[in-house]
């Protein structure tokens, strides 16, 4: 299992349009058969700051959702109008796998 983590600062006065972004970012997601990202925020730490966290069950399945996501022309308005929300420079991206157990 692999969660993937896009973490950005968004903008003052433009938190709500943002993650109205990332809902339709989901509804695309839903129809398009791709998985989709739950919405976390700090309870203390950066002020607005959104985590996008994304559940995959392995590598190969997160390479062809990304490339999919990629390619789309929806997804990329999707993506250049979530952009324009957020501080330029504080994107930045985080991939966790299931721990392994020892021998």
């Amino acid at each position: 299992m692999y969660r993937a983590h896009l973490i950005v600062q968004v903008k003052w006065g433009r938190f709500k349009e943002h993650l109205e972004i990332c809902e339709k970012m989901n509804d695309l997601a839903r129809n398009r058969g791709w998985a989709e990202s739950t919405f976390w925020v700090p309870t203390a730490g950066v002020v607005n700051q959104v985590v996008l966290e994304t559940e995959y069950a392995n590598l190969a399945t997160m390479e062809r959702e990304m490339d999919a996501y990629f390619s789309d022309a929806e997804a990329g308005q999707l993506t250049r109008s979530a952009e324009d929300c957020i501080v330029e420079g504080s994107a930045r991206s985080e991939l966790f796998q299931t721990a392994p157990t020892l021998a």
